[in-house]
């Protein structure tokens, strides 16, 4: 059971190590817009100012969201009792969906974020 549980919560932190990775990753390594990383949509790449304030915007957000994940999936693993391994196996696969729920909205903060600087009205 101790050897699932490590396994669990080794897949619980995988997806807000990464985010917090790719935050600072963004913030260290992706200064000018004809770098082949960083936050690459259509509403970043329409102006340096777009550029500057996504890659900005999303590494903060980014790293912010993959700390509190972490430590929330810690937290909550250890307060959660499992009395089996199919308990453990639903809780871990919630955690992740909710986890990549919170990427998805991310990127949907950023974008929105972006529309608002360059005046662009939402489509309906």
């Amino acid at each position: 059971m101790f050897v699932s549980w490590l396994l669990c919560l080794f897949l619980m932190l995988i997806i807000p190590v990464l985010t917090l990775q790719t935050g600072y990753l963004r913030l260290r390594k992706c200064a000018d817009m004809d770098a082949e990383r960083g936050y690459r949509t259509t509403l970043s790449l329409s102006s340096p100012e777009a550029w500057a304030y996504a890659q900005k915007a999303c590494s903060v957000r980014y790293m912010v969201t993959g700390l509190v994940m972490a430590v929330l999936s810690v937290l909550i693993a250890r307060a959660l009792p499992y009395d089996n391994l199919l308990n453990l196996y639903i809780f871990t696969g919630t955690i992740i969906l909710f986890q990549t729920a919170a990427v998805i909205v991310l990127i949907s903060t950023v974008e929105s974020g972006l529309r608002s600087l360059l005046g662009i009205k939402k489509e309906q």
